[in-house]
């Protein structure tokens, strides 16, 4: 990632005795956006990190007044931030052991001066890191009752973008959760309040609906067989006290991170979903959705005996319009159409697209008077649309699903489409009512 592309800049403190690799190093840095700061010896790179803030230390194996291994220890020494800013050492060292001793003394990465496009990949991967971690925002539902403890953590996830909602009490949290999404849930085990932290968590995963929420433990708690069993209830992850802000925040950041990049995947996967079932023309259930839906539909009035009827409906002369004023022109009638049948159904009702200029209605819990009604209503309001300036029309047939037969989704809807051809004969624009099967029908497979 280069430095036009990265608003943030970066700090890096090199500790290189040649001044040749400096420059080496010194470009390549700047090349990803970062500000590289150059001393030779050990006891400068400790002086500089007492005066800076730094975001990436990177050392080599020998100085001028110490190696790399000894200046890493002095760095995980340091009592404060600087001891866990990342290490990285660049090296010309072979022995495998060396290099183990390297990252048992606290450097986070080593690398071989004779391979630099693996470091230069590692630069690549940081900065891309922090560029989302800077960009990270998030909604945080946070229960502690210590004040000066939720003070300080509740700053330090701010200052990441992310919101805090902070309650001292498990009830008020859970509470404040029925009414709004959150990001991740942080919180202590012991609170004020009756419910504990460990309750808590045990409250939220018995909705499988807050499966995919991740949760957040801090305790002080030291007996590692309760932490296990506070992941075992549902907690994603645990960090103990005194808790030091750069774990939480890598933890807190890693969580969302993960919680948001599911939330992606799940809303790409109902977006295919709705493209499967949904005609794009009209923004109405497609021919394949109708099938799969419908024959459900019709089982469900049957064993419940509850009304169901079913709407065919086809616009009158519509291969007319193509012809005379384009394919663009009947687009626009099929969209106002699509618009229409959307608007008149209910929440149980299935409006689809069968094919070409014909459209289908499932009314649930609708007996044969209120579905002739509801086709009159939809046949008076195609002539209100007008499209594109056209006056328009519909031929509608309306078949009633029988109780006390044998009734199917293909049955019902070829009664239903019989009745649209008798619309047809007799005029068009008008509305014919299907007649009851007898015992002898035949079903007919769509």
């Amino acid at each position: 990632m280069d430095s036009e592309n990265n608003n943030q800049t970066f700090k890096v403190l090199v500790i290189e005795p040649s001044k040749s690799y400096q420059l080496i190093l010194s470009e390549l840095l700047s090349s990803h956006g970062f500000d590289a700061s150059c001393v030779k010896s050990g006891e400068q790179a400790i002086q500089a990190l007492d005066k800076e803030v730094f975001n990436l230390i990177c050392v080599a194996m020998e100085l001028t007044d110490m190696s790399g291994i000894e200046l890493c220890e002095r760095i995980r020494r340091i009592d404060d931030t600087s001891c866990n800013l990342p290490v990285v050492m660049i090296t010309s060292e072979e022995d495998k052991s060396t290099l183990v001793d390297a990252l048992k003394a606290g450097a986070t990465q080593v690398f071989k001066k004779t391979d630099i496009n693996n470091f230069s990949t590692f630069l690549h991967q940081f900065a891309w890191n922090y560029s989302q971690r800077s960009a990270l925002t998030a909604e945080i539902l946070y229960v502690e009752d210590s004040p000066a403890g939720a003070a300080r953590v509740c700053a330090l996830l701010q200052n990441l973008g992310m919101k805090v909602d902070h309650f001292t009490t498990a009830e008020d949290a859970c509470d404040a959760f029925e009414h709004k999404d959150y990001d991740l849930i942080l919180t202590d085990i012991f609170l004020e309040g009756e419910m504990t932290g460990f309750q808590l968590v045990q409250k939220f995963r018995m909705d499988p609906e807050n499966a995919s929420i991740p949760i957040l433990a801090v305790s002080g708690i030291k007996d590692d067989s309760r932490r296990i069993e506070l992941l075992r209830s549902g907690a994603n992850d645990y960090v103990a006290k005194p808790v030091l802000d750069e774990e939480l925040m890598a933890r807190v950041q890693n969580l969302v991170r993960t919680k948001q990049l599911v939330d992606q995947v799940n809303e790409h996967k109902r977006y295919l979903q709705e493209i499967a079932m949904k005609d794009q023309l009209t923004g109405l259930y497609n021919r394949h959705f109708l099938m799969e839906v419908g024959p459900k539909k019709v089982q469900e009035a049957l064993r419940h005996k509850n009304a169901l009827s079913l709407l065919v409906v086809d616009l009158d002369k519509f291969k007319l319009i193509n012809d005379n004023h384009g394919h663009s022109v009947g687009d626009e009638v099929l969209e106002a159409v699509g618009r229409l049948l959307t608007s008149v159904s209910r929440k149980e009702d299935v409006a689809a697209r069968f094919g070409g200029e014909e459209f289908v209605l499932i009314l649930s819990h609708c007996d044969a008077e209120n579905a002739e009604a509801k086709a009159e209503e939809i046949r008076k309001a195609v002539l209100e649309l007008k499209p594109a300036g056209l006056d328009i029309s519909a031929s509608f047939g309306v078949a009633t699903c029988s109780l006390d037969s044998s009734e199917t989704m293909a049955s019902l809807f070829t009664r239903a489409d019989e009745a649209v051809y008798k619309s047809k004969e007799n005029g068009r624009n008008q509305v014919t009512i299907a007649e009851m099967p007898s015992n002898d029908d035949t079903e007919i497979t769509l």
